[in-house]
């Protein structure tokens, strides 16, 4: 360890410490839909009530496509210029903001991931797809832990999963927004940035939004053709991972349509998930996570979806649908069946992030509070209640900031807020006054 090494050691190990001994602030989010496997859920408050609704901003100065995430009493954002910027949840000012790692591209859509004081952050360029890289950052001040740079010119356009100090995602080669030809999926080793394994695609596309999950040793994800593969994620040859099982979604459902969702894993199902933006499918099929097989006789699919990945909670699927043009229409679905149990439409602007589930509230009645955004020219942040055995939509709120406009990623649940930005720059916090 060199000098300057360990001089930024002793700087990030002395702030976590004094952020130990500060109150707690609640859960993080660290991650994509919280989780390593995307459950999109947390027991985490939130706010419920529309007359004590309060909110903050800041202004970023670049769009923001890709969600934010929480840790180390922060929240984290990417910016479309490559710019990664903290705050403290405490009192919103700014704790740092790295410009070393930006880009020249037009937006960036990969999701970071914190753990223990690090955030990983994956960049392409946008749609200049000039170049892709892969960075660690201390949380304490910002400065870079590592990078790999060796990625080649495919966009990462999916979110980052960490599990087992292991980060996973996706490339691709993008014709047009609709359209990729290849791509690849990754995993490093989150201590050091090395290279453990790359899988390229076997069926000539690539990963679009399409995140991974992560169940006992297996890593589950979707591509453009509309294949699911789980792989052995530490069952490794010469930078070869082994591939347990693979489904079709044509094959298996009888049905077309890229994964433009990330697989959502439900323990209390035992199945994965996710949705088809061509064909704008929500479907589900059974996943054995001591085995890594999956179980074709246990599925089902409705034909709603496009790029949300799905929420499952108390044998209900959340799911978000519609496209730029259509009401922002949020789904709740029998999680059995894929039927539909009640259905909310919001504004104009479909809903392509995903939704966020609080669960602070259930004491047996299954009631919880249903977060998300629409990405239309008036974007906002809604708050659904559901419970048990009901039948049709609760709205609690909607909160339209002053500079609403076209809002592509979902919220982040923690300590009480709800966080989200919009393609003007600004990240917002929602919380109770």
């Amino acid at each position: 360890m060199n000098k300057y090494t360990l001089t930024i050691f002793m700087i990030c190990l002395t702030l976590l410490l004094v952020a130990a001994a500060q109150p707690a602030l609640g859960s993080d989010w660290a991650q994509f839909q919280n989780d390593k496997n995307n459950s999109g859920v947390t027991a985490d408050t939130a706010p419920i009530e529309e007359e004590d609704l309060a909110n903050r901003s800041v202004d970023i100065n670049a769009a923001l496509d890709a969600a934010p995430v929480t840790g180390d009493g922060k929240v984290y954002e990417v910016a479309a210029s490559g710019d990664v910027s903290a705050y403290y949840l405490n009192n919103w000012t700014l704790a740092w903001k790295n410009e070393e790692i930006q880009g020249t591209g037009g937006f960036e859509l990969s999701t970071p991931a914190y753990n223990d004081g690090t955030l990983y952050v994956a960049l392409s360029r946008g749609n200049a797809s000039t170049h892709t890289e892969t960075h660690a950052l201390y949380t304490c001040n910002g400065s870079v832990k590592w990078s790999n740079t060796s990625l080649g010119t495919y966009q990462t356009n999916t979110p980052i999963t960490y599990s087992n100090d292991r980060i996973f995602f996706g490339t691709a080669n993008v014709d047009t927004i609709s359209t990729t030809n290849a791509g690849d999926y990754y995993c490093f080793d989150a201590s050091t940035g090395q290279f453990i394994w790359k899988r390229p695609s076997e069926t000539s596309s690539g990963y679009y939004w399409a995140g991974a999950a992560v169940a006992g040793n297996y890593v589950i994800y979707g591509d453009d053709a509309g294949h699911v593969v789980s792989v052995e994620w530490n069952n490794v040859t010469d930078g070869v991972v082994w591939k347990q099982d693979e489904i079709n979604v044509s094959g298996l459902y009888g049905v077309s349509g890229k994964i433009r969702s990330s697989i959502c894993y439900s323990e209390e199902e035992g199945r994965i998930y996710f949705a088809t933006r061509s064909g704008s499918h929500t479907c589900y099929v059974g996943f054995n996570a001591t085995t890594g097989n999956f179980v074709p006789d246990d599925k089902d699919y409705n034909n709603i979806g496009y790029t949300s990945t799905p929420a499952v909670y108390n044998g209900r699927v959340y799911v978000g649908a519609g496209g730029w043009a259509q009401g922002a229409k949020l789904y709740c679905l029998n999680a059995d069946t894929l039927d539909q149990i009640w259905v909310y439409t919001g504004s104009t602007g479909g809903i392509q992030g995903s939704p966020a589930i609080s669960t602070y509230y259930d004491n047996g009645d299954g009631e919880v509070y249903i977060y998300f955004t629409n990405n239309g020219p008036s974007g906002s942040l809604y708050c659904l209640r559901d419970e048990t055995g009901q039948t049709s939509a609760d709205l609690q709120w909607t909160f339209t900031p002053d500079d609403a406009t076209y809002t592509l990623q979902g919220p982040a649940i923690s300590g009480g807020s709800a966080f989200f930005g919009n393609d003007n720059g600004y990240l917002y916090e929602v919380y109770t006054a």
